[in-house]
């Protein structure tokens, strides 16, 4: 058939309201302003007489295509209103958010555990996630994330760099060299130029052992330094060097701050440590220290730990003033299970 606007060529389209017969879109945009025709099939909003609408119905009076259509058409623009309503409020949230910094609040992110002042991190930050300290309940005891930084003399620092390592579930009533990792230990050995017996299978190193060989290669041990009570998260660049000859990992710890947990630098001389660090003289507690209202401790929700692995000491707190005493607050079934000046990790008692 022919194309009813040209009447030359074979008609490839139809119209898809009045069904007329065109060859190209030239011949349909002519028919369009001939015609006065809109080109629509069912155009919602044009009116519709009571006959033509009594005639959309079917055979058995069920069902009409143009009360189907009006109903569609008016779902479709309630649906389309509401996204333009959430689209509106999502874009202006953003716009009025888009201007503000979010701020870390370091006063408030703080938590002391086992009497070491943590500085806690947002979540999400990559350091916040590696921290897995927790109350190990099968071992009953506290367990540590340590990190150790080990420092090559500066003769070996074309052959080697910094080492870098994160031990987990470390015991804090083990000696510091006790919680050394087979890694750590290995490249310790390679650093500082330990003999090492990992190659022979038979013979197995004991952990006095590999404390001993340590010690004899005059290896010292680091951690950094942040004035007491700190409250915002900084690097001071100041290390001082801790006594691991007779205290345990707790005694070490205790009443210092860390970030997240703990760090330790390990060097044989102080030259060798990262600059610009610095080793600095830690400043001798009061010995009195001032007893506050009797403490509840608070449980931290941590993402790593089961519900009945949650540790039994961990108290959150703020900033303490001079001439004023430190109160903390938490739910009332929780049990104090040490007080700070009494508390003896190595101790063991039998019933």
């Amino acid at each position: 058939m022919l194309c009813e606007v040209c009447q030359k060529e074979s008609f490839k389209y139809k119209c898809p309201k009045c069904l007329k017969k065109t060859c190209s879109l030239k011949c349909s945009k002519l028919h369009k302003s001939n015609d006065k025709c809109t080109g629509i099939a069912n155009d919602s909003t044009m009116y519709i007489s009571s006959e033509t609408l009594k005639k959309a119905d079917d055979e058995k009076h069920e069902n009409n295509i143009m009360v189907q259509r009006d109903f569609n058409f008016l779902s479709n623009l309630k649906r389309k209103i509401e996204l333009d309503k959430n689209d509106a409020f999502l874009k202006n949230k953003k716009t009025l958010l888009g201007n503000k910094r979010a701020r870390y609040d370091g006063e408030i992110q703080r938590i002391i555990r086992r009497g070491v002042n943590c500085l806690l991190l947002p979540r999400g930050m990559q350091r916040s996630q590696r921290n897995r300290s927790k109350w190990d309940k099968p071992l009953d005891t506290f367990v540590w994330s340590i990190e150790w930084i080990l420092c090559p003399p500066r003769d070996k620092l074309g052959e080697e760099e910094t080492f870098e390592h994160i031990s987990h579930r470390v015991k804090e009533t083990d000696g510091l060299l006790d919680g050394i990792s087979n890694v750590v230990y290995d490249k310790c050995c390679s650093i500082f130029s330990i003999e090492n017996q990992k190659e022979d299978i038979e013979i197995k190193e004991t952990k006095a052992e590999k404390s001993g060989k340590l010690l004899s290669a005059g290896v010292k041990f680091y951690m950094k330094y942040f004035p007491q009570n700190a409250i915002q998260v900084m690097d001071t660049k100041e290390l001082v060097e801790l006594d691991i000859s007779s205290k345990c990992i707790a005694e070490l710890f205790r009443n210092k701050t860390v970030i997240e947990f703990p760090t330790i630098y390990v060097a044989k001389d102080e030259q060798d440590l990262p600059q610009p660090y610095k080793v600095v003289q830690e400043p001798r507690l009061p010995d009195l220290i001032v007893r506050s209202k009797p403490f509840n401790h608070a449980e931290e929700n941590n993402d790593d730990d089961d519900g009945d692995n949650a540790a039994p000491e961990e108290s959150t707190t703020k900033p303490v003033t001079e001439g004023q005493q430190p109160h903390i607050s938490i739910p009332q079934k929780q049990v104090s299970e040490d007080s700070d000046d009494d508390y003896d990790p190595t101790a063991s008692f039998k019933l």
